[in-house]
């Protein structure tokens, strides 16, 4: 919607677009702001201006309704996650939708310059949370239950976690479901992570800010062990450094995505790694190597067994990981832009295992 519209919506809206009209129906409250934000060429309309009832003025899909009659439009194509009682309501009235089995507006995975700037400010921001962050890790003391201590505190998850949204704040981004997981925690790709963070185990740290104004994300992440790391656990983060050199290696506009995760998935075969379900949990490599982002923290193109062709403008996480309960969990993850010859990135950020 925002992409299309230039509308950041907070509460329901609606979007007709069409060959020769561009429509946005918000409420009246919203009226003001829509006018300002909306890209040239779409018309902004309110519920009341297109001649609705007091009733109808009130369900969002009478506003649908409303903008295709309006529009004299009776055939629509509408997203997979377009909502089923506005559908229905629809369908009743003589309007015949197509659902669409590819994203609506396939011209957002190649990012224009200005949509590249607007990632790399938020990957900026990610970088700083980060180096925050470790900081921090770096700068603590163990205690005798080998925990963390700075500044008189134990360190954890929560106060990590805690201190990247400042960091990111000051940076004009709002976090979301910051990762700041220890040990067994970070044998789950997604686990936030909680409790006190320990000496010699893996730290898996993922943030992904987005921007207050322009709404473009970043994505980043790293894995740090305070103190020493036992042989299992470098041998763990040497095979995921590898693997991701090789998947930025073959990363270029012209191949695949299915190419660049199976060259991942290689390196860890060849060097044991095994992905499997033991116990009734999946451990090894048990997620793609990538993603889109954009407006959407994940969205297309993918770096996956499914993935299409790479265009140069694509930005991608480059992100494999290999999790195993008995060890924790390690991931390494930078966004990038693909470029004809190979890729550019987004911001720099060390990468160091033990800290």
């Amino acid at each position: 919607m925002r992409y299309a519209s230039g509308f950041s919506a907070v509460d329901p809206v609606v979007y007709l677009h069409a060959l020769r009209k561009r429509c946005l129906v918000v409420p009246t409250m919203e009226l003001g702001r829509a006018r300002r934000e909306a890209h040239h060429g779409v018309t902004v309309c309110t519920p009341a201006s297109l001649g609705l009832t007091h009733k109808d003025q009130r369900r969002i899909s009478s506003w649908a309704l409303g903008a295709l009659r309006a529009a004299r439009i009776r055939h629509v194509m509408v997203s997979r996650f377009f909502p089923l009682g506005v559908a229905e309501r629809l369908r009743r009235n003589g309007i015949h939708l197509e659902v669409a089995d590819v994203m609506l507006f396939p011209q957002r995975e190649v990012k224009s310059a200005a949509e590249i700037r607007w990632i790399r400010e938020s990957q900026v921001a990610a970088v700083a949370a980060m180096q925050s962050a470790v900081a921090m890790i770096r700068a603590a003391r163990v205690n005798r239950a080998g925990h963390l201590v700075h500044r008189g505190s134990v360190l954890t998850s929560e106060s990590v976690r805690c201190a990247i949204e400042h960091v990111l704040v000051d940076h004009n981004c709002i976090a979301r479901e910051t990762i700041v997981s220890c040990g067994r925690d970070a044998a789950e790709p997604h686990a936030r992570g909680s409790g006190p963070l320990k000496a010699g185990v893996p730290i898996v740290i993922d943030i992904f800010p987005q921007h207050k104004e322009h709404g473009y994300w970043g994505d980043l992440t790293r894995t740090v062990v305070k103190g020493r790391a036992d042989e299992q656990l470098k041998r763990m983060y040497r095979a995921v450094f590898a693997a991701q050199r090789v998947a930025l290696d073959a990363l270029r506009a012209g191949v695949t995505g299915k190419t660049v995760d199976g060259k991942v998935r290689d390196v860890f075969e060849k060097r044991g790694f095994v992905t499997a379900v033991s116990g009734g949990v999946a451990e090894g490599f048990t997620h793609s190597t990538g993603h889109g982002v954009g407006l959407d923290i994940h969205e297309f193109p993918s770096l996956s067994p499914m993935g299409g062709r790479l265009r140069a403008g694509h930005v991608v996480t480059v992100e494999p990981g290999l999790y195993y309960r008995r060890f924790g969990g390690v991931r390494i993850e930078d966004t990038v832009v693909v470029t004809a010859r190979g890729w550019k990135p987004l911001a720099k950020c060390a990468c160091r295992l033990e800290v």
